[in-house]
């Protein structure tokens, strides 16, 4: 059990930094858009292809609940089913947790909002911070 921690930690921090990445080629020269005004920044929520969307909690002790690839229904089930089960939430004294719930791998953290957590299965994930009560 020691072990499935920190590698399910890697495992997640490498699916989430080979989404993140960026082309770094140049050609040597400027692209012009045509209108004379600069190209937009692009803004990314999630690695190409994949659909990021907020979406509400409907719970008041749940803040930013993010989806990706899942509906925000189904991203709402896994976090009530993080609530609802025993071993998701850090023991007394520790800052770290991992739990499976409804099919999903999640992790969190201590932080002084409350409890940050991520949960993915293949191609799916969310995230959301539990407050402190």
């Amino acid at each position: 059990m020691r072990l499935a921690v920190p590698l399910a930690i890697a495992v997640l921090a490498a699916t989430l930094l080979a989404g993140c990445g960026g082309s770094s080629s140049s050609s040597g020269g400027s692209t012009q858009t045509g209108s004379g005004t600069p190209p937009k920044a692009e803004t990314s929520t999630g690695p190409i292809g994949a659909s990021a969307k907020s979406c509400d909690t409907h719970a008041v002790d749940i803040e930013g609940l993010r989806a990706v690839n899942i509906s925000c229904g189904q991203a709402r089930q896994v976090m009530y089913g993080w609530q609802r089960e025993g071993s998701c939430s850090p023991a007394p004294g520790t800052s770290r947790t991992s739990c499976l719930t409804r099919s999903y791998r999640c992790l969190g953290a201590r932080t002084d909002r409350g409890i940050a957590v991520s949960c993915a299965r293949a191609g799916e994930s969310i995230a959301f911070i539990a407050k402190r009560r």
